[in-house]
């Protein structure tokens, strides 16, 4: 026998709005669009900057050899690890190495998004401390920070929410799969495996084919 199960009207009436979002006939132009790039800071505090230019030239004496050496300092204040492999005592000596064990002091990259500081306890995004961002802000005007730079101003986020909302409905399929999962399963199986049935679902090449549109047309407006 069959069984039949009811939603709440809450719930029905919170899938009928989202539904309505995603499939309202909607299009961007890239005037309509333009608003959602202006740099605004809404931050109880204007962005931490990274310390001012750091660039020189650093020298090294070797006192096994008594050689000298001359190692650039990049304008972040690093220099690189391959730099040191000329400094050798000669012979079979393939040159000095780092060694690092857990990256405590070694940037594997060039971040313009992040910067961590774990001695000082010190993380933040697009010049943003986390705990500000953690406190004040949303989960989708942090994204906006990340995407662009900057916490957006409320025609921004307004403009912001929409676009994305226009892809937020989750396909019926999906949402069964989620519901036949076990109740104790352990929350990142239920993510993983759901992540894997949305890409059947849905047509991803297209999606990320207009993601980069989108991107690119923001990017090319701020630049104007």
């Amino acid at each position: 026998m069959s069984r039949v199960t009811t939603e709440s009207p809450v719930t029905a009436r919170s899938r009928l709005a989202v539904l309505s979002a995603h499939l309202a006939a909607v299009s961007f132009e890239p005037n309509d669009l333009s608003s959602s790039l202006e740099p605004h800071c809404v931050s109880s505090r204007t962005p931490i900057q990274p310390p001012g230019n750091l660039k020189g030239s650093l020298s090294i004496v070797d006192e096994r050899t008594g050689k000298k050496y001359q190692v650039q300092v990049s304008e972040e204040g690093t220099i690189k690890a391959t730099d040191l492999k000329k400094i050798t005592t000669g012979g079979n000596d393939k040159g000095l190495k780092l060694y690092d064990p857990g990256y405590l002091n070694t940037a594997p990259v060039r971040s313009s998004i992040c910067y961590i500081d774990g001695d000082e306890g010190i993380l933040r995004y697009r010049g943003y401390p986390i705990e500000e961002l953690a406190e004040s802000s949303t989960y989708l005007e942090v994204a906006y920070c990340l995407m662009y730079g900057n916490l957006p101003s409320q025609s921004q986020l307004a403009n912001w929410e929409f676009a994305i909302s226009q892809h937020s409905a989750l396909p019926q399929g999906v949402l069964d799969i989620i519901h036949a999962m076990p109740h104790d399963a352990h929350p990142m199986g239920v993510v993983v495996s759901a992540m894997s049935a949305l890409s059947v679902f849905t047509l991803m090449p297209t999606l990320l084919l207009k993601a980069k549109i989108f991107i690119s047309r923001n990017k090319s407006e701020t630049n104007k």
